[in-house]
């Protein structure tokens, strides 16, 4: 029996679009707790993103999605509402 390696994504969401990153098996780090940890920064940056560019495009949240076939899980999602970028 072969067993399905776990994807993920993550979504962000504004008001007007929703744009999915791709995350790569080498970027999912599971923590001593058996809990995922996906550090938002370096898929961001792979995506030629930065966290300025969340605030930029008014991103309300930010989640992390399990995807199976067709399936999606949430992992865990961050709202962006009232949070402000401190330069």
């Amino acid at each position: 029996m072969h067993l399905q390696q776990k994807k993920f994504i993550y979504i962000l969401e504004s008001d007007v679009e929703s744009r999915e990153l791709c995350i790569e098996d080498d970027e999912v780090i599971e923590n001593a707790d058996g809990e995922i940890d996906i550090p938002l920064d370096s898929v961001l940056t792979k995506h030629h993103m930065k966290l300025e560019d969340l605030f930029e495009m008014k991103v309300a949240k930010v989640s992390l999605v399990e995807q199976a076939c067709k399936d999606r899980k949430l992992v865990r999602s961050i709202s962006f509402e009232h949070l402000r970028l401190n330069k």
